[in-house]
C-alpha cells in the first residue's frame, strides 16, 4: 500500500473538474482519455508504452502502471484492444493512471510504502476516486432522471462502473457526506 498526501472526495472532485476544464471537456461529454494522453505525449509531458500482457512489469491483475521515474504509463495490449472493441472499462484504467501522473508531476505528492493508511491517504483509492469523478461527473451519477444505460452510452463506461459510481454517490448522499 502506498500512502500519499491526503485528499478528500471534495478535493479530488475539484481536481477532476479542473482537468475537464483544462482540456475543454464539458461535464455533459465523455472524457476522451486516449486523446488526452495522446495530447500529453505530443507535448512531451507524458509517455504511453504498450506492452505485451505477460510482461513482468505488470503484477497479476494489474492492467496498467504509471512509472514516475520514466514518466510513462505502461499499459497492456489487451487494454487498448478492449478500447477498440468498445469495452469501456479501459477508460477507467487509463484515467486511474492519469491521476498517478497528476499526483507525481503536477501535485508533487510524496509517497511511502506502508502496511496501513487511511483511505484518503491511499494513492490507489485517490486514483480510483479521480477516475470515477472524471469519467462520470457527480451530477450525472446522482441524477435519478438518467438511467444506467444512458450513463454508459453518454460517458463510454462499463456497466459495472456506472452502477458502482451511482451506488457510491447515493450512499454518500444518504450518509450526508458532502461533496462541497
Amino acid at each position: 500500500m502506498r500512502r500519499t498526501n491526503p485528499l478528500t472526495i471534495n478535493k479530488i472532485e475539484a481536481i477532476a473538474r479542473k482537468t475537464r476544464e483544462y482540456f475543454q471537456v464539458s461535464n455533459d461529454s465523455k472524457f476522451p482519455i486516449m486523446e488526452v494522453i495522446g495530447y500529453l505525449f505530443e507535448k512531451c509531458v507524458l509517455s504511453l508504452q504498450v506492452l505485451e500482457d505477460d510482461n513482468k512489469i505488470f503484477e497479476e491483475g494489474v492492467p496498467a502502471v504509471y512509472n514516475p521515474i520514466d514518466n510513462f504509463i505502461y499499459v497492456k495490449e489487451s487494454v487498448l484492444k478492449e478500447l477498440e472493441e468498445k469495452e469501456y472499462r479501459s477508460n477507467f484504467t487509463l484515467a486511474h493512471e492519469l491521476f498517478h501522473f497528476i499526483q507525481c508531476k503536477i501535485l508533487e505528492f510524496e509517497f511511502e510504502d506502508v502496511e496501513y493508511c487511511k483511505s484518503y491517504e491511499d494513492a490507489e483509492w485517490q486514483a480510483n476516486e479521480f477516475a470515477a469523478q472524471l469519467l462520470i461527473p457527480t451530477e450525472y451519477a446522482m441524477a435519478q432522471k438518467y438511467d444506467v444505460q444512458f450513463i454508459i452510452e453518454k460517458f463510454e463506461v462499463s456497466e459495472i462502473f456506472a452502477n458502482t459510481r451511482r451506488i457510491k454517490c447515493l450512499k454518500r448522499k444518504h450518509k450526508n457526506i458532502s461533496y462541497r
